[in-house]
């Protein structure tokens, strides 16, 4: 089951829509984030690409960023998935957030995971890389540790004659966090975001 209920709604030029779902139990949860806006855990510390990396791939909370998703499906599925089951008395939310684009300076800066990431490797010819060594299987797990963990535990192949020693397959935090960003429809936003950007928000059991 799925609520509808209206916030503040303010438009100026282009803007982006944006999803965020908020789980039962989670530490947004108990905030209407159409009054208060949504700030991220650590305001005010440095930004890098290993910051992004660590907040993805790793779900550390010291954090300048907030995770935002494309997919409303996604958030869907965030907001059903808290600390707490969700009932029609206590449910999960999903916000609907708009970021004019331009974002104003001095609020937040948007960044895409995947463009970040690949960036760090623009020679495909140099040594280090964040492509993996397993078998066509072998992302699924990555996608989807939790069903999947078995791909991700299969032993890396050779070509005949070699005789290594016996290992996983390679899985870079570099390759990680650019699975789980296509994979959750992921950008993060940099700074807090206003209460006028958060438009909406939907009860979902």
């Amino acid at each position: 089951m799925i609520v509808l209920k209206s916030g503040p709604r303010e438009r100026n030029g282009t803007m982006a829509r944006f999803y965020k779902g908020i789980g039962v139990g989670t530490h947004l949860h108990a905030r209407d984030l159409r009054v208060t806006g949504i700030s991220p855990h650590m305001p005010g510390t440095p930004y890098s690409v290993n910051t992004l990396m660590q907040h993805i791939a790793r779900a550390t909370t010291t954090s300048c960023c907030i995770s935002l998703t494309r997919s409303y499906g996604i958030a869907v599925w965030y907001a059903r998935h808290g600390r707490l089951v969700s009932t029609p008395g206590t449910p999960g939310h999903v916000y609907e957030i708009e970021i004019p684009d331009p974002a104003p300076l001095g609020t937040v800066v948007v960044h895409d995971p995947v463009s970040e990431v690949s960036s760090l490797y623009p020679n495909p010819l140099a040594p280090s890389f964040y492509h993996h060594d397993g078998d066509s299987d072998f992302l699924l797990g990555v996608v989807n540790p939790t069903h999947m963990k078995r791909f991700l535990q299969r032993q890396v192949m050779h070509p005949p004659g070699a005789t290594p020693t016996p290992r996983r397959p390679n899985l870079s935090i570099e390759l990680e966090t650019v699975v789980r960003a296509l994979r959750d429809a992921e950008v993060l936003a940099e700074g807090a975001i206003p209460p006028a950007w958060v438009l909406h928000r939907h009860d979902v059991v």
